[in-house]
């Protein structure tokens, strides 16, 4: 029996031995108070859930993704107040919502109430929107219990978490230095070029097919003209190698560039697109961490319709410090990339450091492509030319949240 409790049992029994009934019944409501909070604290969280609900852990910067809070009180009993309280890391916007600050240094809280019938279920919809390009974390959540008079009467921690991924936008490529091409070899305005190597089987005869064409078995055998039929050859294969490093310096300075990181992203995703679309095979790195036990994201060379999801997936877990010096990526390259593929580099500083690399690679036959982004990548691409790698500068205009289209010249 708690002193609250033996103090109102006091004013009851002085109320009736005195003859004053309002002291009394004073004491009696202090016993109820008394009672209602040990049958809140007891019993008010038995039966309750709570869930969260995302409809997809992937959206586009810019995008929103819903969000349902589901509670359910299981019981006889209701609920005046039932209070959450959602840790969640820094970045996670909520549409319509300022998030509080968190006891967990350097996270946030999404906060809501409920007042729960009995065996009521209640949603709640709410939308994330991305306006920050990473990974984000919703979690552990404190649910709390209030009595009819607004204490807290029980507590609970529910240590569930939920992660989504926020990818860089992608727009078009458009080059204006079109001789030049950064991208690589354009398609021919007409034909289609076959691999003679590759025998794909028979198909009837066309006029203007060449004799040596003719496949004068199989004409012999149906009776009717026929020509040979080649499959076209595998895919170009290209390599982005992106390095997050924005400053100049050690690789393990923690200072960086944000705007200039964001503007590499969108460049990157936007550039794996094109090239996905024209057919060819795409791969890519980076010295970033990514919260994966790797210290290099990378990709090897694939074509395939969710290629530029894992790739896009990969820069938005991308983080803004770099793990390892960029030539540990580099030098990579030739161990898992076949020569003759294209090698596109994008950087935010200046390149000198890994220039040599760069010529190392070309030299093992490599089509090395270097592209530069910032209000220096005009400098820095001219030293890159007179070192005999081939550059162009990428601008977003006017800027990369709102730019329609990365504008490349050589």
């Amino acid at each position: 029996m708690t002193a609250g409790t033996l103090a109102a049992g006091a004013l009851v029994i002085a109320g009736v031995v005195l003859g004053m009934p309002g002291l009394g019944l004073v004491g009696v409501l202090a016993l109820a108070i008394t009672g209602v909070g040990r049958v809140t604290a007891a019993v008010g969280l038995r039966g309750v859930t709570f869930e969260r609900r995302l409809a997809r852990d992937r959206m586009v910067w810019g995008d929103e993704i819903p969000l349902d809070l589901v509670v359910r009180n299981g019981k006889a009993l209701p609920l005046a107040l039932l209070a959450a309280e959602s840790v969640v890391s820094d970045g996670v916007a909520v549409r319509g919502r300022d998030l509080a600050a968190a006891e967990r240094p350097g996270w946030l809280a999404i906060r809501d109430a409920w007042t729960l019938a009995w065996y009521e279920r209640v949603v709640r919809h709410l939308h994330l929107v991305g306006e920050r390009r990473g990974r984000f974390v919703l979690g552990p959540t404190r649910l709390t219990v209030a009595d009819l008079f607004g204490r807290d009467a029980a507590r609970m921690t529910i240590d569930a978490e939920i992660a989504y991924v926020v990818r860089p936008r992608t727009v078009a490529v458009r080059d204006r230095g079109r001789a030049r091409a950064p991208l690589g070899r354009r398609r021919a305005p007409s034909g289609f070029h076959e691999e003679p190597t590759l025998f794909a089987g028979v198909r009837p005869y066309r006029a203007g097919d060449p004799p040596r064409r003719i496949h004068w078995r199989a004409t012999a055998r149906t009776g009717e003209p026929v020509s040979r039929r080649y499959d076209a050859p595998r895919a170009r294969e290209a390599f982005v190698a992106l390095d997050v490093q924005t400053v100049d310096g050690p690789y393990w300075r923690r200072d960086a560039v944000e705007v200039r990181l964001e503007e590499l992203a969108v460049v990157a995703a936007s550039l794996a697109r094109v090239l996905l679309r024209d057919g060819v095979a795409v791969g890519f790195a980076a010295a970033a961490y990514t919260g994966r036990r790797e210290r290099l994201a990378w990709i090897g060379p694939r074509t395939g319709p969710d290629r530029l999801a894992t790739i896009a997936d990969a820069l938005g877990r991308m983080g803004p410090h770099p793990s390892a010096p960029f030539e540990s990526v580099l030098v990579r390259i030739p161990r898992t990339v076949p020569p003759g593929a294209t090698v596109h580099v994008l950087t935010g500083r200046d390149p000198s450091p890994y220039l040599a690399v760069l010529r190392r690679l070309a030299a093992s036959g490599y089509d090395v492509r270097l592209i530069l982004v910032g209000p220096a990548a005009g400098a820095a691409a001219g030293r890159a030319g007179r070192a005999g790698i081939p550059a162009a500068t990428a601008t977003l205009e006017p800027d990369w949240r709102t730019a329609a289209s990365v504008e490349l010249a050589a």
